[in-house]
């Protein structure tokens, strides 16, 4: 029988390690004694409007997506990844200029990376407002967008830069990145398990001492969870305030 409970993760992650997730969903339904079913999405859009359509009481979101549930669904932020920030690179072929009004490459302007590339972008004297923007899909879409000469410029999460192959890097050269520090993943739980937020917050930041804990964390490169709250939401909301 389905759990009436359920887990929802942001497709970025799972697509990285799906096994992971399923894994760390079980030590969560061990240590809380319940059930909780996890059905993965693989797009990240179809995922956010699953969680404001239906009753999920725990999701691993994307900053954008964490803005959305709370302001929407009322979830509440409850620990996060130790030291792992998402941000924005902004990447240009090796050889040429770049002109005053070029074309940018991003994986969409649902996710925060694209307006912490704004941001970058503005740094660079290249006003956002003079640029087009080709959206590719996804962050590696978009880097190859700059290799292919589709796009002059590309913002690339930071993640995917540092996982590009030594080749595709080479092709590539980095004009500026974020260093804004505000947005990352975080666990979130919903008002009907207000309840079972302290329990949750405990349980997912101690992993790191607890040997079956460690190895989930080890599978999903993870060092450890941090508790966090509601006080990281306006920096992200001040950040997408800021777009343009």
């Amino acid at each position: 029988m389905a759990s009436e409970f359920q887990l929802s993760v942001c497709p970025h992650d799972t697509a990285k390690n799906l096994l992971g997730w399923f894994t760390l969903n079980t030590y969560l339904q061990r240590k809380l004694g319940i059930g909780i079913h996890f059905e993965p999405q693989d797009n990240f859009l179809v995922e956010r409007q699953r969680v404001l359509d239906a009753r999920f009481h725990v999701v691993y979101a994307n900053p954008y997506s964490a803005l959305c549930f709370a302001r929407d669904k009322g979830f509440v932020p409850v620990a996060r990844p130790a030291g792992v920030v998402d941000e924005a690179v902004i990447v240009a072929r090796t050889e040429g200029a770049v002109p005053d009004a070029p074309t940018v490459a991003s994986a969409t302007d649902k996710l925060i990376i694209h307006d912490l590339g704004l941001q970058v972008l503005r740094t660079l004297g290249i006003d956002p407002a003079a640029a087009r923007f080709e959206f590719a899909g996804n962050h590696l879409n978009a880097a190859k967008a700059v290799i292919d000469g589709r796009a002059d410029l590309g913002i690339v999460f930071n993640e995917t830069w540092a996982g590009l192959s030594p080749a595709t890097r080479a092709s590539l050269r980095v004009l500026g990145e974020s260093t804004d520090g505000v947005a990352f993943h975080c666990f979130m739980v919903s008002p009907e398990w207000a309840d079972k937020r302290a329990d949750i917050q405990a349980i997912l930041c101690g992993m790191h001492e607890d040997p079956a804990g460690r190895k989930v964390l080890d599978d999903l490169r993870f060092s450890a969870f941090a508790p966090v709250g509601e006080e990281c939401l306006p920096p992200l909301q001040a950040l997408l305030a800021a777009k343009g």
